[in-house]
């Protein structure tokens, strides 16, 4: 027995599969977190200022980092709107955080330690 669609059912149904695929993509799409950044650190009684310069190559990132002790290389990822990125300094470092529009936050990781962190994009 065969089945036939009508004209109107299979371009609802194309309609339908081409929606989810692009929203599915729009989803996936990295956030632009390309430029310069200042992050504030906190945590316990302790604060920092510190800077990040990141290029984006689709979900890679790269750039650097200078803080008030030490600077050094970044690499990460962003997926969507999460980030992740490891500094490699004397002290490595390790952020996790979500990305809206000119600003993000998160977690940071450093000698075993963990601290609140937003940053804002320089305009």
């Amino acid at each position: 027995m065969q089945i036939k669609m009508s004209a109107a059912l299979r371009t609802a149904a194309l309609f339908a599969v081409l929606a989810f695929a692009g929203l599915t993509l729009a989803q996936d799409s990295p956030a632009n977190v390309a430029g310069t950044w200042n992050i504030s650190i906190s945590g316990g009684s302790r604060s920092a200022s510190q800077t990040i310069s990141l290029t984006q190559d689709g979900g890679k990132i790269s750039g650097t980092f200078k803080g008030p002790r030490q600077s050094g290389p970044l690499t990460g990822t962003v997926e969507g709107n999460a980030i992740k990125f490891h500094v490699a300094a004397r002290v490595p470092l390790d952020y996790e955080g979500t990305v809206a529009g000119d600003s993000m936050k998160g977690t940071m990781t450093g000698k075993g330690q963990t601290a609140d962190w937003t940053a804002s994009r320089s305009k």
